[in-house]
């Protein structure tokens, strides 16, 4: 048997989507057809003859109304990044200070800072809390360093207890 030819028709076909197109048919957000409405379609329309191919239609243009310029900025609400926000001092001092040099926070700088801030946290915590707190920077290097202090120093005049800490010798 032979379909019929209303079957095989345009006419009859579903209206081809972006789920049954190829990879790269894509309709847009279909902003322009929004139903109903005053000035919710595309601004203007395309012009067959003539020079330009685009005309816009004044009644279609989206205006956007803004309060007046006086009232935005006796506004006490200022964007994130405006150019009249000021820190106060504490606020420019509150993490590591005042920055030397013209560059401002320069990677040795910070690494002396961090130096002299972890050594602060080194002293004010406890002994058996120290090794957990060195351990990510020597790990690499630790057993090798605790060989050479197990070598080079003499055998201790009394034995160690939970307070001895041995530390490491860099070179």
């Amino acid at each position: 048997m032979f379909a019929t030819i209303v079957r095989l028709s345009k006419a009859s076909r579903k209206p081809l989507t972006t789920k049954r197109g190829n990879k790269d048919y894509y309709k847009g957000t279909r902003q322009a057809f929004l139903p109903g409405g005053h000035r919710t379609g595309a601004p203007g329309k395309h012009v067959i003859g003539g020079k330009a191919k685009y005309r816009l239609l004044d009644e279609k243009v989206r205006v956007f109304v803004a309060p007046p310029l006086e009232q935005i900025q006796a506004s006490p609400l200022k964007p994130y990044v405006s150019v009249g926000v000021r820190l106060t001092r504490s606020e420019e001092r509150a993490v590591f200070g005042t920055f030397p040099g013209p560059r401002g926070l320069t990677p040795e700088y910070f690494l002396k800072v961090a130096r002299k801030h972890t050594g602060e946290a080194l002293k004010a915590q406890p002994v058996a809390e120290k090794k957990s707190l060195l351990s990510w920077p020597l790990s690499s290097t630790e057993d090798s360093a605790q060989k050479e202090v197990a070598v080079t120093s003499e055998p201790p005049s009394e034995p160690p207890s939970e307070k001895t800490v041995v530390e490491p010798v860099r070179s």
